[in-house]
């Protein structure tokens, strides 16, 4: 602003001081200037490319989904149609149940104890039965030949029962019995302490 617009001493405005043309320059357009033309820096054909670009590739995805998706639609289209069906129900004669006849539950006998055969003192002879007593838990010795010297076959246990097949015969002061064992038919010799003879009942 060249002049300052406040009212001089004597109290007017020196209008011939006053440059209204450059004051009010800012706020609006003088006649005799004129409008700029806009200017364009894009050429019109890019913008118009672009579009057509983004349409053409628009299309081709849609043409591309229907072709991959025919065989469904084909198939939805072709699919069978539901129907309903009503099944009514057929009367049955009532059958009633029958009972069953009340079996009480039989009682399982116990198993037979094993009977231990009694013993007796009186003289062994050959026939008898005898069991093996007194030996420990070693048992007797089951030999092949009379004497303490023999081979021993094995031991036979306390309480088992064999049957006399031969004897007596005495050596190394022990009385020997010639016998047999019933599970599997071996003979050997046993001294006669460790036996009794079994009472039959």
């Amino acid at each position: 602003m060249s002049v300052q617009k406040t009212p001089g001493r004597r109290g007017g405005v020196d209008h011939d001081a006053i440059h209204w043309e450059e004051d009010l320059r800012p706020f609006t357009r003088l006649p005799r200037q004129p409008r700029p033309a806009p200017r364009q820096n894009v050429p019109a054909w890019i913008p118009a490319l672009t579009s057509l670009v983004l349409v053409g590739f628009a299309c081709l995805l849609v043409v591309t989904f229907v072709n991959n998706n025919r065989p469904a639609l084909n198939t939805l289209a072709l699919a069978p149609t539901a129907t309903l069906q009503i099944v009514t129900p057929t009367a049955t004669d009532f059958v009633p149940p029958t009972a069953t006849p009340y079996v009480p539950p039989t009682e399982t006998p116990p198993p037979p104890t094993p009977t231990v055969p009694a013993v007796s003192d009186d003289p062994i002879f050959v026939g008898a039965q005898v069991k093996v007593v007194d030996t420990g838990p070693n048992g007797l010795n089951f030999r092949r030949e009379p004497t303490r010297s023999a081979e021993r076959i094995r031991s036979l246990p306390e309480g088992s029962v064999y049957e006399v097949v031969g004897g007596p015969t005495e050596a190394d002061g022990y009385t020997w019995w010639q016998l047999r064992d019933p599970s599997d038919g071996v003979t050997g010799w046993g001294a006669g302490i460790y036996l009794r003879r079994v009472v039959q009942p």
